[in-house]
């Protein structure tokens, strides 16, 4: 393994936020130093306190070695450069300003907002059956909004590609409080064309409009599909319906500026550049996936499994149901909707636990003798299988 004693009297601060982006871009940047022989790093919680003082009082005096945040203080870029100090810094909000304070190169790691934008535009629009497109975001907020202000643009310009020729309405799904934004997201779908396709800033917002659709008792992804981005699968497959993706390499983000970190502490050049993590896939699940199949027996099949009590379902229950056989229903199940008939039968067995976690407070052997389950350790073992959670941990966090 490389080693870099020539640096290892001096220390990294780096960015120590709770979002998705931080944690597993601070993971991919720690597992990378750490593989290189660095284990100077200091997390820092609170960005804020990187302003001229924090400078000039403390990061002098301990050898700082470089600072890989997001920007919140000009002036401290100022002394940064003249002191020397390599800076990586996260997000775009405004290149042009930091490189002006800084007098000099700067090096930016980010996401790529248009490329998720087009990401989700182009699934969305590629499944050919919404007749509405919808944007849900936070409240307006001029400080952090430029990320959110680009992945609906690049969506509604990519639809407007595509022949969408319609308005992409943009609703805020966190403005007030839980009960009234509900109300008023509900409002502003309920006189548009469906089906209708949402796409949610990110993960939380798209839990948000999941929560409202159930309350809503709208029904998805048959009359409207929601789809977030991160790939937080504790949000996403928590989800009283879980929730399709768009998958985000941020880890590898962390390494890749750690890499430029290292270099500049060795004496490299300050590269003036952005970098953009790109969008990798759509992480599709139930709130998008796609159920409009061709073969009458698996349009059967799906109608059979969403209606049937689950303690009466089964393979070749369902085989009889739609009048076929086994191999041809499961031959013909997995090609159009990409599932095998157990797999939607676990579905919507988890489904249903999750509504009665939510909304009951039933016991967990009495979900499962419910739900077809001669103990509770195997529906235990499904649902965490599914959902990567316990259901007592999904009951406690989820309750409404």
């Amino acid at each position: 393994m490389e080693k870099i004693p020539c640096i290892n009297s001096q220390w990294v601060i780096i960015t120590d936020g709770t979002n998705i982006f931080d944690s597993e871009f601070r993971s991919g940047a720690l597992e990378l130093a750490h593989e290189r022989g660095f284990h100077n790093i200091r997390l820092m919680r609170d960005e804020s306190i990187v302003d001229k003082s924090f400078l000039t009082r403390k990061l002098f005096k301990t050898g700082c070695g470089g600072i890989i945040c997001h920007p919140a203080d000009l002036p401290a870029l100022r002394v940064a450069a003249k002191a020397k100090i390599p800076v990586i810094l996260l997000g775009e909000s405004a290149v042009s300003e930091w490189r002006k304070a800084a007098e000099g190169p700067v090096t930016v790691c980010s996401v790529n907002n248009e490329g998720i934008g087009q990401m989700a535009a182009d699934y969305l629009y590629g499944q050919r059956r919404f007749k509405s497109f919808v944007y849900a975001d936070y409240a307006p907020d001029a400080e952090w909004d430029w990320w959110t202000d680009r992945r609906f643009r690049s969506f509604t310009e990519t639809l407007a590609e595509h022949g969408f020729q319609g308005e992409v309405p943009r609703i805020p799904a966190t403005a007030t409080t839980p009960d009234e934004d509900a109300a008023r997201f509900l409002d502003a779908l309920k006189d548009l064309p469906r089906p209708i396709a949402i796409f949610a800033c990110n993960d939380r917002v798209a839990k948000d409009v999941v929560d409202f659709l159930e309350l809503g008792a709208i029904r998805m992804p048959s009359e409207v599909a929601v789809l977030g981005v991160d790939d937080e699968r504790d949000v996403c497959e928590t989800a009283v319906v879980s929730i399709s993706s768009i998958k985000i390499e941020h880890h590898r983000l962390g390494r890749t500026a750690m890499t430029l970190m290292l270099h500049m502490l060795q004496g490299g050049e300050h590269r003036d550049k952005t970098i953009l993590c790109p969008a990798v896939r759509v992480i599709e699940r139930e709130s998008t996936r796609r159920l409009a199949p061709t073969n009458p027996h698996v349009a059967a099949a799906i109608d059979f499994i969403r209606a049937t009590d689950t303690r009466k379902l089964s393979v070749e229950s369902v085989a009889k149901a739609c009048g076929t056989s086994h191999s041809y229903l499961s031959k013909n199940f997995k090609r159009e909707t990409g599932l095998t008939v157990l797999d939607a039968i676990h579905d919507r067995i988890v489904k249903d636990t999750k509504r009665l976690l939510r909304e009951t407070d039933i016991s967990v052997s009495e979900i499962a003798e419910q739900m077809g389950f001669s103990a509770p350790s195997g529906l235990c073992a499904l649902f965490k299988r599914k959902t990567g959670t316990a259901m007592k941990d999904f009951r406690r966090k989820h309750t409404l």
